[in-house]
């Protein structure tokens, strides 16, 4: 109990204000492992999953974690310039109908997600071309997109905003240092834009210790002041954008 009270440091010091404050969390990275899946559809609260759509246990954890009441998304695979794209990724050698035809195959395994966010993604992020095929066909069938930002070129927002989409960019990667003191510190920072902008979407993975953080704080919101939504909520018409906000991106962790 002590560290855990010396570990929360500001998560408790917010400051009264008109409007409660709202973080959503996105867990990416999901699909490989059951049992850390199965961890985060079990958090309290409505944490947003992210699934690669082709992985082994992707299917069983969208069941498990909409019959938790939880925010399902797909965590779309894409090309980046140092490591391998997972299976069912995007890549800038695709024609039109290629990419079209990867994303639709992603729907039809998760069909309880309701958005879409970019695994890695380095290279295809700014490539507009690719991102104005993607975000056409999401648009079509009133998907959402999330930037996960995980290069400073990306696109990928800008061409969603320009096509009506909600949209919306990550602003804290809360677990680039799988380590508590680290995490917390991540963490606070995403308190932090939450109550200074009104809003803040954290994005985190599937790792024990992340897992182990937020069974604990999670909890602790309401007394925080900080309301815990699932990242639809924070995606207005036209269009809301955090992206522009300073947030973390310059600190990320490139192709998380």
């Amino acid at each position: 109990m002590i560290r855990w009270l010396a570990l929360l440091g500001l998560l408790l010091a917010g400051t009264a204000s008109a409007a409660q404050p709202r973080l959503a969390i996105i867990i990416d990275d999901m699909g490989y492992s059951r049992l850390r899946g199965e961890a985060i559809a079990a958090l309290p609260g409505p944490v947003t999953c992210a699934i690669i759509p082709q992985t082994p246990w992707g299917p069983h954890l969208a069941e498990r974690a909409a019959a938790a009441n939880k925010e399902v998304m797909i965590h779309l695979p894409m090309e980046t310039g140092n490591r391998p794209l997972d299976e069912g990724g995007i890549n800038s050698g695709m024609n039109r109908g290629e990419l079209i035809r990867t994303v639709r195959e992603a729907f039809i395994r998760i069909p309880q997600a309701r958005g879409v966010n970019n695994h890695m993604g380095s290279i295809l992020t700014a490539d507009e071309h690719a991102m104005r095929w993607l975000m056409q066909e999401l648009s079509m069938n009133h998907y959402y997109f999330i930037d996960s930002r995980t290069t400073p070129d990306t696109v990928a927002e800008k061409v969603a905003v320009q096509l009506g989409l909600r949209t919306a960019g990550r602003d804290i990667f809360l677990d680039n240092e799988r380590d508590l003191e680290a995490i917390n510190e991540q963490f606070n920072k995403a308190l932090a834009v939450a109550r200074q902008k009104g809003s803040a979407i954290a994005i985190g993975h599937p790792y024990p210790e992340t897992v182990a953080y937020l069974q604990y704080v999670l909890p602790l919101m309401k007394q925080a002041g900080i309301e815990l939504v699932p990242v639809s909520a924070l995606l207005q018409e036209p269009a809301l954008t955090t992206a522009g906000k300073a947030g973390d991106a310059t600190a990320a962790k490139p192709d998380a």
